[in-house]
């Protein structure tokens, strides 16, 4: 049986900041990491959208791209609150008014490239 982890659960988050050749990168890492014999067949870092490229692994094709994907928190500072004040506050074990709430981050995932026959 093969314990590997299937390229479609492979999910490497990355910052939108970082940019789509970061995440291409970390993905083929985290993908060799786990095992997997991965090729670039292309790359589509400096077109827009949400691509980044095409790989081939041990004989199947998934697109990988980048773009919102996984759940991540986010703090709200109250207005006239400044944000390091706030963080540091946080660690000190002070809300402060400070509220969580959830958005959806980058990351950067495989997606099969399924033909049909």
């Amino acid at each position: 049986m093969d314990n590997r982890t299937d390229p479609v659960e492979i999910i490497a988050r990355v910052d939108e900041r970082d940019g789509k050749q970061r995440a291409f990168e970390v993905w083929l890492y985290k993908a060799h990491k786990e095992g997997w014999s991965v090729t670039v067949e292309s790359t589509s870092l400096d077109q827009p959208g949400e691509e980044c490229g095409v790989v081939d692994i041990e004989g199947l094709k998934y697109r990988i791209h980048h773009a919102k994907r996984v759940r991540g928190r986010v703090a709200i500072v109250p207005p006239g609150q400044h944000l390091i004040a706030a963080t540091v506050k946080l660690t000190m074990g002070e809300s402060d008014g400070v509220s969580w709430t959830s958005e959806f981050m980058h990351a950067a995932w495989a997606e099969p490239t399924i033909e049909d026959d």
